[in-house]
């Protein structure tokens, strides 16, 4: 039997750590649900994150985009962001099963990981989570790597909440100061001339996507991205690192290593996550609707803590419904299994599509289609992927990544 207190690798003799096809068809799940919340900032500038979701809509468009914002933004990128981790553990317990060395290669992995991460910000898009993921993983293999099964789930509940309680500690000071206040008021004007200089780099950034050339374009990339690591830095690196954790517990612990002898927990998760994840993302959008996070008000503070545990547990129940039905989704595994050959191809070919350098469609595909738009492609992708993986063992990418990982042709 399993302890809690095994440190990690030290199961790999209760556990067969072969490939798992349910992790693939919830890693092309996941890649779906992606796309579909990619669509809206491949038509905004990345700073705008800053600034929520787009308000500017009605009709079917606004359904469309509250639709999205309700039940896949922010609840597939914990998932593809756990699977992430879960990777990690598998790997490692191979690795001491077959009496391989781990870390040296590791490294080397996240090493290729960054330089994909770079390029695909630099040449293709800012919005960019490999070089993130890369970075994270380093931070998990220094001050995490020994950590105890039992103890990796705490940690990362203690991840979720380091970025809340210091947004809500940030705003409760704010208020906490009397509206005449000489400190409150020099830390509103701040905002308000942050907030304005915001709008006016939104606007530039926006204009070289629609109508700047290539070279242009790589540089206001870098830029956002720069922006985007040193104002939301805070906020998501212990967020990500957290799923990570939460990943490997998924798989040290047993529950989605052999997630058949966890039926009972899955389906506990499955009806707690969407009893509790539907009604609270759906109350939490209006408390952040016209909200950014530049100027730290009530409403935005609660609405943004109520918007991430709906969306935690969503993400629990996505992953526990698409784990327990699996068999029914293995048309999903090759793209799964193509993840990061599959990532990057959504990113090229939307950008192409959308920017000024390429059929410069920015801003004039309706927001009603992006679903069923997502739907189409994504079927498409796996068209491809099956096609592909019935004739090579590796993704394109994936095998890139093999070879730099080994610094040797992949077998």
């Amino acid at each position: 039997m399993h302890s809690d207190d095994t440190p990690i690798g030290h199961s790999q003799g209760t556990f067969n750590y072969e490939r798992l096809l349910h992790l693939d068809v919830l890693r092309g799940f996941a890649l779906f649900g992606i796309l579909l919340v990619n669509f809206e900032w491949f038509n905004r500038s990345a700073q705008a994150m800053l600034l929520g979701s787009a308000t500017n809509l009605d009709g079917a468009d606004y359904w469309s985009a509250r639709l999205i914002e309700w039940l896949a933004e922010s609840k597939f990128f914990p998932i593809f962001s756990m699977l992430f981790g879960m990777g990690f553990a598998l790997m490692y317990n191979r690795a001491l099963a077959a009496g391989r060395p781990f870390f040296g290669l590791y490294v080397r992995r996240l090493l290729a990981l960054a330089l994909f991460g770079v390029l695909h910000i630099a040449l293709v898009w800012s919005g960019d989570i490999l070089f993130m993921y890369a970075g994270i993983a380093c931070l998990m293999l220094v001050f995490f790597r020994k950590t105890p099964t039992r103890r990796l789930y705490k940690w990362a509940i203690a991840c979720w909440l380091f970025p809340l309680l210091l947004t809500v500690a940030s705003a409760a000071f704010f208020h906490s100061l009397p509206p005449e206040n000489e400190v409150r008021m020099e830390v509103a004007a701040e905002m308000e001339a942050d907030y304005r200089a915001l709008l006016l780099r939104i606007e530039s950034g926006e204009y070289i996507h629609q109508y700047g050339s290539f070279a242009e374009n790589v540089r206001q990339r870098l830029h956002d991205f720069r922006i985007i690591l040193t104002d939301f830095g805070f906020f998501w690196i212990p967020m990500v690192l957290g799923y990570f954790l939460f990943g490997r517990w998924l798989i040290e612990s047993g529950i989605m290593a052999q997630p058949h002898e966890h039926a009972h927990r899955l389906k506990r998760w499955q009806w707690w996550g969407l009893g509790f994840g539907l009604p609270a993302s759906l109350v939490a959008l209006p408390m952040m609707h016209e909200a950014h996070f530049t100027i730290p008000d009530w409403p935005m503070t609660g609405g943004l803590a109520l918007y991430l545990a709906g969306s935690i547990a969503l993400a629990l129940a996505y992953l526990a419904i698409i784990t327990r039905h699996a068999h029914r989704l293995l048309f999903l595994a090759p793209v799964g299994r193509m993840a990061l050959t599959n990532y990057l191809l959504q990113s090229v070919f939307w950008v192409t599509v959308f920017y000024g350098y390429g059929l410069g469609l920015w801003g004039r595909i309706p927001h009603a289609l992006f679903i069923p738009l997502s739907l189409l492609f994504i079927s498409l992708q796996v068209v491809f992927s099956r096609w592909w993986m019935r004739r090579y063992r590796y993704g394109p990418m994936e095998w890139l990544w093999r070879a730099l990982t080994r610094l040797g042709r992949p077998t």
